[in-house]
This record gives structure tokens, sequence and C-alpha cells, in this order.
């Protein structure tokens, strides 16, 4: 027998399902993600479609039924309207719920993370438009405080190995085991950290400041162009080692259109 519920949540992604219905997935404090369909959202003159917007805080009232979760009414709460101002912003904000989408298992409540997804958003509204080397660093400093919130916060200044305290540039990075280590266990244990590979001593600090900094902090920091890509390699390989699912774009590629 089916089931009304009620659930608030952000429209995380869309995709068409089936002839003219649509797939959501939507992330709920309560609930976690959760996918549901919109019956008919796909037909041009649908009602619900216009509630379901990317990046809008909406109502929901939810039909559960025995293989799926079914959109019986929506009705949104808060949006985000300087967002839609420019394509930077838009593909900014985007990106950020793609990570989100990308990142979380369904049913794994997580009120902070919840929190995080609303002041992201609220971030990019205010923020303006930047220029895709600036809006591929904020992207990646999300992906870091998302990857902190999932239990995955990499060991920044202490040996995974031996728990010493690592001297600059005494070390190897290694995003399997989530972290670095020193140079004195990589030669102790060379089959162990075999996986371990080079990261600048700059670039870790950008990871660090990325992590701990809030969001208004990271418009002011001057980006060194050569330490980038190093900093991004870093980033994208916590993600290949901890999303369930992994980017197809790199960061910088995500940003591209910024």
């Amino acid at each position: 027998m089916a089931t009304l519920y009620h659930a608030t949540g952000l429209v995380l992604s869309r995709r068409p399902w089936r002839e003219a219905d649509r797939a959501y997935a939507v992330l709920t404090p309560e609930h976690g993600k959760i996918d549901v369909i919109g019956r008919g959202a796909s037909k041009p003159l649908a009602k619900l479609s216009s509630h379901l917007e990317l990046c809008a805080e909406v109502h929901l009232l939810l039909v559960q039924g025995r293989t799926y979760e079914t959109v019986a009414g929506a009705e949104q709460i808060r949006t985000f309207p300087g967002i839609y101002g420019n394509l930077s912003t838009m593909t900014l904000a985007h990106q950020g719920l793609h990570l989100i989408d990308l990142g979380t298992r369904e049913r794994q409540a997580d009120p902070k993370l919840y929190a995080r997804a609303l002041e992201w958003l609220a971030f990019v509204e205010t923020a303006g438009p930047c220029r895709a080397e600036r809006a591929a660093f904020l992207l990646a400093a999300f992906a870091l405080k998302l990857l902190d919130l999932l239990g995955y916060c990499p060991e920044l200044s202490h040996c995974l190995g031996c728990r010493t305290a690592v001297l600059p540039d005494a070390y190897r990075w290694h995003p399997l085991k989530g972290g670095i280590v020193c140079d004195a266990c990589l030669r102790r244990f060379p089959q162990e950290w075999f996986a371990a590979r080079p990261l600048p001593n700059e670039a870790l600090k950008l990871v660090r400041f990325g992590i701990q900094e809030p969001f208004s902090d990271l418009l002011r920091l001057h980006l060194p162009g050569p330490l980038l890509p190093p900093f991004h390699e870093a980033v994208e390989s916590l993600m290949a080692a901890h999303f369930p699912t992994i980017p197809a774009l790199s960061l910088h590629e995500a940003c591209a259109a910024c």
C-alpha cells in the first residue's frame, strides 16, 4: 500500500525517465539523498517541473510505492535568483550540487551536509561571476569540505604511518589512505606506501586552506598558477578514492564555461 509523507529538500539533479517523466535526486536533511519520480514533468506545460528547478529548496509531498517514490506535490520554499544572473555562477552552483550527488549514497541523513549545501548556494549567489581558474579553486575547496563532512578528511599535518609531525617537503601524498606519509616511513616500508606521490608543500597548504577556511576567505586568496595543477590533482585523487561515483570531468573542465 502506498504511503504519503512530506519532505524538504534541495534538487541536486534531474534526468529523463521513460516517455514524459523525470527522475530527480533530492537532498533532504531528514532522509539524506532520495530519488523521486515526477510524473509528466517533461511535458512543456507541466506545473510540477517549474517547482523542481535545480538549486531550489522545495517542500515535497511524496508517495512511497513498492518500487519508486513519486512526487504528488511540490512547492518552492527558497530560491537563489542571483545564481542565474550569469553563466559563471550558474555553472559553479550546479557543479557543487553535482559533487554532492556523486559523493553521497542514498538514505544517509546528514543535516550538517544539508546546511553546507545551502551555505554553498548562498555563497555562490553573492560571490558574483569569477574566471574559470578561480571557479575551479572554489569548486575544489567545496569538494574538500564535502569530503570532510562525509568522514574522509585527509591527514595533512602528521604521518599516516608513525603519527609524527611531518616537516615541509619531507613527505608524500597518499590519497587512498587519506593524507601524507613521512620520508622515513617511505624508506622503512616501501611496499606499503608504494602508491604515494609527490605534492609540493605550497600545494599542500592550499589543501589545508580549502578545508579549514570559510567560503568568503577563498575569494581573497591569491592563486599561484604553477601550484594549481598539483592542488587539483590532490583533490581529484581524494574524490576518486572515496566518492561512490567518480566525476567524469576534472574540476577545471567542469568550470571551463565560467
